[in-house]
């Protein structure tokens, strides 16, 4: 009698340390692709969230993961499968506004820039107070060259939530919060030159962008490399934009922004 009632005891010790474990294995696995991420390994991220499958199993999780590192390696179709797939298994209301943001930048890679807009505003309707929706809608304006008014005003609307965010109480670290400010403060630098400002009142921006993110995050100093580019061609100092173009495209060759970083660098000399 006593053995049979502890057969429910061990069941449900089996039970908690499988539990335990699963989340162990995820913890380590969401840092060894955050890790590979931030140094440009964006194959080396794909490996790592493998970590996350059960068996031949496709969580959403994974496939947010694994469109992004496409995202980052071009393969632009792939991400976008990934991404819709997860989208539409993820019921976290934040995760989907960060999944649908990823989705519209995959979009605007493919020159889809009415879907891609489609996707960053309704990610503003979701999250309102989340600076990267707005940032995510004057980089678009920034680079289809359109309502250069409205592409400040969302640069500085980003900027303002990412500085709000920093200062208070959220989820994130401080460092990934400070990250987040740095991109909004990239994008501004780029709307207020292309709004007519001069070198005087971008420069603290850039400076302060810079220092906000470290070296060691590599695609998102190839970001901020590609936002100043565009900001000092647009105040007319090209050899400042190609020395920023060309970091951007040396700091992260096979990633989004050194691809885009490339391809400004081109068209400039022809």
């Amino acid at each position: 009698m006593i053995k049979l009632l502890l057969i429910p005891i061990m069941l449900g010790v089996l039970f908690a340390w499988l539990v335990v474990r699963r989340i162990a294995i995820r913890l380590r696995t969401l840092k060894a692709q955050l890790a590979a991420y931030r140094r440009g390994d964006y194959e080396g991220q794909l490996k790592a969230i493998e970590a996350f499958r059960v068996g031949r199993s496709e969580p959403g999780h994974y496939l947010f993961f694994r469109g992004s590192a496409c995202y980052q390696l071009g393969r632009l179709q792939e991400a976008e499968q990934a991404l819709r797939r997860s989208l539409a298994m993820e019921t976290n209301a934040q995760l989907r506004t960060c999944c649908r943001d990823e989705l519209g930048r995959v979009l605007m890679a493919q020159d889809q820039w009415d879907n891609a807009e489609a996707c960053f505003r309704q990610c503003i309707a979701e999250w309102p107070k989340r600076g990267g929706g707005h940032r995510a809608i004057a980089e678009l304006l920034l680079r289809r060259g359109a309502q250069q008014q409205a592409a400040l005003s969302a640069a500085r609307q980003a900027e303002a939530d990412d500085r709000a965010a920093s200062a208070g109480v959220s989820k994130l670290g401080k460092e990934d919060r400070n990250i987040n400010l740095s991109e909004s403060l990239a994008v501004l630098a780029w709307a207020l030159a292309a709004n007519g400002a001069g070198a005087e009142a971008l420069e603290p921006v850039l400076k302060e962008a810079f220092e906000l993110c470290p070296e060691t995050t590599i695609p998102i100093r190839a970001e901020l490399h590609y936002f100043a580019g565009h900001a000092y061609a647009a105040l007319g100092n090209q050899s400042e934009s190609q020395r920023h173009l060309h970091r951007a495209l040396e700091v992260d060759p096979i990633g989004n922004y050194g691809r885009l970083g490339g391809a400004a660098l081109a068209t400039a000399v022809h």
